[in-house]
């Protein structure tokens, strides 16, 4: 008696493991989504420093 009831906790652990394994299975599947971030300042730096070395380049052709 006491091994069908051992064989019942098992396949309880083993269901228990199964559905643990699906749900992570789950979220490995999903979609990574990349966090936005609002500004970066360093973006905005070097398109503002382009954007002074471009005018002067421009600036010092045409003079």
């Amino acid at each position: 008696m006491s091994k069908g009831k051992q064989d019942d906790e098992h396949s309880l652990v083993q269901q228990h493991a199964l559905k643990r394994l699906d749900k992570v299975e789950e979220e490995q599947q999903k979609p990574y989504k990349k966090k936005k971030e609002p500004f970066n300042f360093r973006s905005i730096l070097m398109g503002a420093l382009l954007i002074i070395v471009l005018a002067m380049m421009l600036f010092s052709y045409f003079l």
